[in-house]
């Protein structure tokens, strides 16, 4: 299956011509000389094999029979954050879809039979047990226990929180899910939880290019959330949300309920005046946009159409085809959310929105490849610091897990990282 999906491709890998600005933001957007990579890996191993071009090439020599896969080509492969920069950075210029063809990629080298062994003891572990934390699945201190939530499907609710893997076995996570509760609550919301019953997005499956595996879960899922019957179904980490909206409909099936973040819904209800945000908290932040919130959420494109040659190398659609930007990802609420908060100070960083610095936490990286992870975290905390801010702010459970165990260089360089729930639910002030 990946190299007929390779082959669906090769079009797009005959499109670059190494300009080389899949590794770094596009310079009229450039606000700071010293934030403009964009690449996690190539700024971490230099060679061009690690860049979104290089993996092009690779994909191309692999479709013309002119290499094959090993394990030296599988690392490579895998040494990127799957964050999807280069695929939008190269969008700043072209129509050409370079994570499309990074993903056929790692799904072509699972089939070969080169995908890392950590990652596959995780698979071996979703095979058997359909959950990636196995058999003995005890969410984090219980973090729904006395908050009195209808649990679906034995009961009706409008909205589902939907808590995400990691607060299974992350309490910050876990934390997170139960302020979300109490913020929905409070504002009147009828809630509900699948508890034990709660599915995997698959999000990492499909980092990983378990093609099979990941369409699995994508399709029984979407399934059993479509059919509780509620009306929103609420993701309290920016990871799933990207992966019900962007990945499901391109694997198996869009869900047919609407799906918003933790942040789309707190700004409905504040805009609406059913969540008052009173308490004054005075400080600086910065936020960072999460990939899979920010332009790893938007949807595949509607599109019927044909792909046409001219000029003997230059590819167009009939009709247009809409091009994936990246900018139309959550970008606006989280940040209205703090601005709304008495007494916060917003300032942005450089690299933000569609061209956010990864934080090193996707693709199967912290596990496989740890030193590249934390470099990525570390250049992400100094561009915090480099604008002053005394909190960073974020809206996914990878994001800020992994900023928060990136070590800082020396004592007095760390810097909180927070979820946007957290002060959100600070700025609540509700009564214990």
């Amino acid at each position: 299956m990946g190299m007929a999906r390779l082959k669906e491709l090769e079009e797009e890998m005959h499109k670059c011509f190494r300009c080389n600005l899949c590794k770094m933001i596009p310079l009229p957007v450039v606000r700071n000389p010293e934030f403009m990579d964009g690449c996690p890996a190539t700024l971490e191993y230099g060679f061009h094999s690690y860049s979104g071009s290089g993996k092009q090439i690779m994909a191309l020599s692999l479709v013309q029979g002119r290499i094959s896969v090993d394990r030296k080509l599988a690392e490579v492969t895998y040494a990127c954050t799957t964050c999807g920069l280069c695929d939008v950075s190269c969008k700043f210029i072209m129509d050409a879809e370079r994570h499309l063809v990074n993903m056929a990629l790692r799904e072509h080298v699972v089939d070969e039979g080169h995908g890392l062994p950590i990652h596959e003891e995780t698979i071996r572990t979703w095979r058997t047990h359909g959950h990636p934390q196995g058999a003995k699945r005890d969410r984090c201190d219980h973090w729904a226990s006395g908050l009195g939530l209808k649990q679906l499907p034995g009961e009706k609710a409008q909205v589902l929180i939907f808590a995400g893997c990691r607060s299974w076995d992350d309490p910050g996570s876990a934390l997170v899910a139960k302020k979300l509760a109490r913020l929905l609550v409070h504002a009147g919301l009828d809630v509900g939880i699948l508890a034990d019953a709660e599915p995997s997005c698959g999000l990492f499956a499909y980092w990983t290019g378990y093609r099979d595996v990941f369409t699995t879960i994508a399709s029984s899922s979407a399934t059993l959330l479509d059919s509780l019957g509620v009306r929103t179904i609420v993701t309290a980490s920016g990871s799933c949300l990207g992966c019900f909206r962007s990945k499901y409909p391109e694997y198996a099936r869009g869900l047919s309920t609407e799906v918003v973040h933790a942040s789309e819904m707190l700004w409905r209800l504040v805009e609406q005046k059913r969540l008052r945000l009173p308490a004054r908290i005075r400080r600086h932040v910065t936020y960072h946009d999460p990939c899979y919130l920010g332009r790893q959420s938007e949807p595949p494109p509607d599109w019927q159409g044909e792909s046409r040659l001219t000029h003997g190398c230059m590819t167009y659609h009939v009709p247009p085809k809409p091009i994936r930007r990246g900018c139309d990802g959550v970008y606006d609420a989280p940040r209205n959310l703090l601005r709304s908060i008495n007494g916060l100070d917003l300032v942005e960083m450089y690299r933000i929105r569609e061209y956010s610095f990864c934080c090193g936490g996707g693709g199967g990286v912290p596990a496989a490849f740890p030193d590249l992870a934390t470099s990525a975290g570390l250049n992400r905390i100094h561009e915090a610091h480099a604008v002053g801010a005394e909190v960073l702010v974020t809206a996914c459970h990878e994001c800020r897990i992994q900023l928060a165990r990136t070590p800082t260089p020396g004592p007095g360089d760390g810097l909180p990282i927070v979820d946007l729930v957290d002060l959100v639910y600070e700025a609540a002030n509700i009564p214990e």
